[in-house]
């Protein structure tokens, strides 16, 4: 038998992959700049680079996060298209989203 799951569940699911996507520019940026910083203030550039290798392993951290999951199983979900209607509900012209876990056949209702 499959189990049901509210469609809030995987909306908020697929907020918080977005939300993970839009981190990673700053995170890898910011991985940088402190590298930079760090190298030019006065550490050496190997501890420039050993600070951008903390950034940038937490920007890998923020890249796998970014990938929506089921909320059920944690089979990862097809990526969205395109953003969702402003107030964060579907509205009428937006395309039919998924329905069901292609995994573990969860439906969304």
């Amino acid at each position: 038998m499959t189990k049901r799951m509210r469609l809030a569940d995987l909306e908020r699911e697929r907020s918080r992959a977005r939300g993970a996507r839009r981190l990673l520019p700053w995170a890898v940026a910011s991985a940088i700049a402190a590298g930079l910083l760090v190298g030019t203030a006065g550490a050496g550039w190997r501890g420039g680079v050993a600070v951008a290798g903390v950034g940038l392993l937490f920007a890998a951290f923020a890249a796998a996060a970014s990938v929506a999951r089921c909320p059920s199983c944690g089979a990862p979900l097809r990526r969205e298209s395109d953003r969702p209607a402003p107030g964060g509900r579907p509205g009428p012209a937006d395309p039919v989203r998924e329905q069901h876990c292609a995994r573990c056949g969860a439906r969304f209702d």
